[in-house]
């Protein structure tokens, strides 16, 4: 059983890694100019796409997801999960 600052520490790590992925998604969503054209790349509905990195994301951008999307975009395993400058 975890003690509650493991569990603590198991948050931050997570929440970081979500916060990362939205951070790297709007990021992706200015390379490419606009919502329309990250939707169209990576076979995904515009509104769809909004929900995870808009303004108010209502969506977690989850494991598999993240894969998917780096794949379809030819970016490195992980890259959503990594800082970028």
């Amino acid at each position: 059983m975890l003690t509650k600052q493991e569990r603590k520490q198991q948050y931050r790590a997570i929440e970081k890694v979500r916060l990362l992925r939205v951070k790297n998604l709007r990021a992706l969503q200015d390379f490419y100019g606009s919502t329309a054209e990250l939707s169209r790349r990576i076979g995904k509905a515009p509104s769809f796409v909004t929900s995870l990195c808009g303004p108010n994301p209502r969506r977690d951008v989850g494991e598999v997801l993240a894969r998917d999307i780096e794949q379809l975009l030819h970016l490195s395993s992980g890259w959503l999960d990594q800082e970028h400058s």
